[in-house]
């Protein structure tokens, strides 16, 4: 009985370690399909999943704060030029193609939402 026991208590507390929370908002997975732009430069923007309270730091920290949930997006000139830093932008890439570097990179439409 004893045995029984502690056999049990060793399952619950196994089963208890190996859950999670997978509901959380961070651990969901990036749809590419709306963001922020945090960067513009040559004809492409750099758009992050969440809002970024500081736009005004360094790139990198941005970076680094975002990682995995960060994108290079090539854009044509009516794209680049209707969205500025700070904006949340609507992200349709038309062929579906995302290059997994880091941040990852893509040629796309933007709309400012």
């Amino acid at each position: 009985m004893n045995k029984m026991f502690v056999l049990l208590v060793f399952v619950l507390v196994l089963a208890t370690g190996c859950s999670s929370d997978n509901n959380s908002e961070s651990d969901e997975h990036w749809t590419h399909k709306e963001g922020f732009v945090v960067a513009k430069e040559d004809g492409r923007v750099l758009v992050v999943r969440d809002r970024v309270d500081h736009i005004e730091a360094p790139l990198n920290e941005i970076l680094e704060g975002a990682q995995p949930n960060a994108i290079w997006l090539s854009v044509d000139k009516e794209g680049f030029d209707a969205v500025s830093v700070g904006d949340q932008v609507s992200i349709n890439i038309p062929n579906g193609a995302i290059d997994q570097s880091y941040p990852a990179q893509a040629s796309a439409d933007v709309i400012k939402k």
